[in-house]
């Protein structure tokens, strides 16, 4: 239930529009929605807090960027307006990019899509950051990725040098983690439209 939550408040933001509004944003806030979501769902993994609502919280930033974006294509009228609180919802998806990485966060954002590789290459790069919190974040990308391709010899093998670094506690507490966030990764692509499953 708290993922629908997700779908009724970008609704709510959508609804403010006119119908040519609504159609231009209905065009742009869908990326950004899955960006914003995704991200969000790696940050929780990272600094604690409930990956459902906090996926529910990056989606809601991310497709307002887009939805704005669009709105603004679809009518001339109260363009200023529109740019402004486009600048506005920017600056709370740039924060929680920041928290992540741009690595990291892009990583995410191309697991929910199914681009494994393209993820996995992310998640690796952000690994190797200096930043111990973008390097967690990766991590945990390329553990998420692994997960989702079903190679459990590689999601536990990431998972371990979780733990030898400090960011886990144990491969159990670590597994739980994976497996609630298994299930939100698959409700952010069901309710975008995409497969639950990148098999089928």
């Amino acid at each position: 239930m708290r993922f629908i939550a997700i779908g009724l408040s970008l609704c709510a933001l959508l609804a403010a529009c006119t119908s040519n509004q609504t159609r231009g944003a209905a065009q742009g806030a869908g990326a950004g929605a899955i960006a914003g979501a995704a991200g969000a769902m790696v940050t929780a993994l990272v600094f604690g807090g409930d990956v459902g609502e906090a996926a529910a919280r990056g989606a809601v930033y991310g497709g307002t960027v887009g939805a704005v974006g669009g709105a603004m294509a679809g009518t001339s009228q109260d363009k200023r307006e529109a740019e402004a609180r486009k600048r506005e919802e920017q600056k709370t998806l740039d924060a929680l990019r920041k928290k992540i990485g741009d690595d990291a966060f892009d990583g995410a954002a191309q697991l929910v899509q199914c681009k494994h590789e393209v993820a996995l290459a992310y998640g690796k790069t952000a690994a190797r950051s200096a930043n111990t919190e973008y390097a967690q974040a990766g991590l945990w990308v390329q553990a998420l990725t692994l997960d989702d391709q079903g190679d459990a010899d590689g999601t536990n093998a990431v998972i371990s040098t979780m733990i030898a670094n400090g960011y886990e506690d144990s491969m159990d507490s670590a597994t739980q983690e994976l497996t609630a966030t298994r299930s939100q990764l698959a409700e952010i692509r069901s309710y975008y439209g995409l497969p639950k499953s990148c098999s089928g």
